[in-house]
């Protein structure tokens, strides 16, 4: 830029040394040629007079000298209105570029101001974004919390409910097992109830039946006893002379008494028979057995014959033997099962053991004490014959109390 200045001095000062020269020329020459005269009167006339012009060279001189200072002037002028130009150019320049310091200041004071402003807005911006990120995350941690407590509500009243559910089916369980065991003990005590009840009732009839048989063992002696007495007797009467004739009387009387006994003694089986049979009926292979039938039947000759009638009637004798054998094991309050029938099949071998027996019909409170009798008495006395045991091999018993 002041190369650009110096450069348009340079050429002022020149175009200025130019225009001087010519005009100095011109001067010259005019002087040459022309000389002004002033009208006659002094000068004072109306017009102008031409007339020649002569030329001094002292002045010329003097004039070109005054020209070279004024060209030396112009060129001092022209230097100091340089300097001057250049130091109001350094100054606007200084100015300039204070101006411009300062718009640069300014500016970079209002950029920074600008910028402070749209750091704020950014920074505003990024308050809003952060507090509305801040709010997202609340409003999405509230979400979260308050699903998590909706979540863990349902847990709990799920939880409560399947505990509640375990607890009735733990206690449903818990009474289930009590009863299960109440069963089970009740069933046990009433198995060894029935146990000891069977073994009572098998040790009593062991016993009975020891009785029966020390009592037939002893009848059997006092028979022996008695026979061997009358043994005696009789041998004693023989040897008198009159006593055999008395001894056959005896005998007579005595085979007399011996009949009279057996028709008492069935008699009194047919009465006993007659009073089981009203409180109860068993049936063989007829199913039934009577009572009170009349004695009959002829004695035979020989080996003493039963007819058909004492066969029927021994049988029945049996039925009421078995009757009168198991009845003997019933234990139940007769008075409250008056009324009430239970019927009972039996199986029995030929020496009158119980094979096996089974309920046909009835109530438990008649049934079961029957059924412990049956069980109880475990054997009867065997048939008197084939007949009456192929007749009450499989008798039906009637408890039938009345």
């Amino acid at each position: 830029m002041q190369t650009e200045k110096k450069q348009k001095l340079n050429r002022a000062v020149l175009i200025s040394t130019i225009l001087h020269g010519l005009l100095f020329g011109i001067l010259i020459l005019g002087s040459l040629w022309y000389k002004y005269m002033p009208a006659a009167g002094g000068g004072e006339g109306e017009g102008d007079v031409m007339g020649a012009v002569m030329v001094d060279t002292g002045s010329a001189a003097q004039e070109w000298g005054r020209i070279q200072q004024q060209q030396k002037g112009d060129v001092e002028k022209a230097k100091r209105e340089e300097l001057e130009q250049r130091a109001q150019e350094q100054e606007k320049k200084q100015q300039e570029q204070q101006r411009l310091l300062q718009e640069q200041q300014r500016q970079e004071q209002q950029a920074k101001i600008e910028q402070a402003k749209q750091e704020q807005a950014k920074q505003e911006q990024l308050k809003q974004e952060q507090a509305k990120q801040e709010e997202l995350i609340r409003q999405q941690r509230v979400a979260k919390e308050a699903e998590a407590k909706r979540i863990a509500e349902q847990a709990k009243l799920k939880a409560d409910a399947e505990a509640k559910r375990l607890e009735a089916a733990a206690k449903i369980k818990a009474e289930q097992e009590a009863q299960a065991e109440a069963a089970k003990a009740k069933a046990s005590a009433e198995a060894k109830a029935k146990a000891e009840a069977e073994a009572k009732a098998k040790a009593e009839a062991e016993a009975k039946a020891k009785a029966q048989q020390k009592a037939q063992e002893d009848a059997k002696i006092k028979a022996a006893a008695e026979a061997k007495a009358k043994a005696d007797a009789e041998a004693k009467s023989k040897a008198e002379a009159a006593a055999k004739a008395k001894a056959k009387a005896d005998a007579a009387a005595k085979a007399e008494a011996a009949k009279a006994k057996a028709a008492a003694e069935k008699a009194s089986q047919q009465a006993a028979l007659d009073d089981f049979m009203n409180s109860g009926t068993i049936g063989g292979g007829s199913s039934r057995s009577g009572g009170n039938q009349n004695q009959g039947g002829t004695t035979g000759s020989g080996a003493g014959r039963v007819s058909g009638a004492d066969g029927a009637r021994v049988g029945d004798e049996y039925a009421g033997l078995i009757k009168r054998a198991i009845n003997r094991n019933f234990r139940g309050d007769r008075a409250a099962l008056l009324g009430k029938v239970c019927n009972i099949k039996i199986s029995l071998a030929r020496d009158g053991t119980i094979l096996d027996y089974q309920k046909v019909s009835g109530t438990d409170d008649i049934c079961v004490p029957a059924l412990r009798a049956v069980a109880a008495t475990k054997k009867v006395p065997p048939a008197p014959s084939d007949a009456a045991y192929d007749k009450y091999k499989n008798p039906l018993i009637a408890f039938d109390l009345k």
